[in-house]
């Protein structure tokens, strides 16, 4: 997907995400998210984008610091209204940061170090996964198009799986929660999103996950089905349909690994 057309697909789900939680009661359940009602979302994704990915993409590696970003999760509010506009504001933010800024910069990452462009698909996919918890609490769902659901899939399986450990480590920093991430299987298993014939290889090396874009043919396991259930799978997130599995669906779940994380 090209610069425009991902700006163009953060801008867009912001929209509707901001609409849908403006509509919602705070008290309102997130179906797709057990326990978390529509304020805690609101809130979730209010510090995601004026704090966390406005911050991360903005400040260079050698003036990031933890306080410097706890500072601005500040920011975050009791209440659900006021939280949605803190999240339109930090969305447009962070697009100004991407359209503005030189986004080959070096940027924290995890522990690492990536170009502050790094962090705009990372948001892209985030935004699209809670904007379907959005649109589940008015029974509805979500307009994204399978393109930009697929792109999605991509940012998960190529960037997030390599660094699941960094990923972890640094929110357990932050919550207090377990750092322990799963093993990946050593058996070859591949994901098919049939409505943009699109394929993703997933593979081990030294117990590091790796993913490529393509079809194997000697995956163990296959699971197939839209990009927006593939997406959902990856994330813990009710499907429309359950994948259509070829092989072992023991393997396919081994390789689970965003939702077995926890995150």
């Amino acid at each position: 997907m090209e610069f425009e057309d991902i700006i163009a697909w953060i801008t867009d789900d912001a929209a509707e995400m901001a609409s849908l939680l403006r509509a919602a009661e705070p008290d309102q359940p997130v179906p797709s998210c057990p326990g978390w009602n529509a304020a805690d979302l609101s809130a979730h994704v209010a510090g995601g984008f004026s704090a966390w990915y406005a911050y991360n993409i903005s400040t260079p590696t050698d003036q990031w610091t933890p306080d410097g970003l706890m500072a601005r999760l500040a920011n975050v509010s009791a209440d659900h209204q006021t939280n949605v506009a803190l999240f339109e504001s930090g969305v447009d933010e962070f697009v100004g940061c991407c359209v503005e800024s030189d986004l080959d910069v070096a940027t924290w990452s995890f522990g690492g170090v990536e170009p502050a462009r790094w962090w705009i698909r990372r948001a892209g996919a985030e935004l699209t996964v809670h904007l379907t918890d959005a649109a589940g609490i008015h029974g509805r769902r979500s307009s994204t198009t399978p393109e930009r659901h697929a792109e999605a899939i991509d940012e998960v399986t190529t960037e997030v799986f390599p660094r699941l450990a960094a990923f972890k480590a640094t929110m357990s920093a932050m919550t207090g929660a377990d750092t322990s991430v799963p093993t990946p299987p050593d058996l070859v298993a591949c994901l098919v999103a049939d409505d943009v014939d699109q394929a993703w290889t997933l593979t081990s090396d030294d117990g590091s996950a790796r993913a490529t874009r393509g079809r194997s043919r000697v995956a163990a396991a296959v699971g197939q089905g839209s990009s927006a259930d593939v997406l959902a799978w990856l994330h813990g997130r009710p499907l429309t349909a359950p994948l259509t599995i070829e092989g072992d669906p023991a393997i396919l779940d081994g390789w689970n690994l965003f939702q077995r994380s926890q995150f």
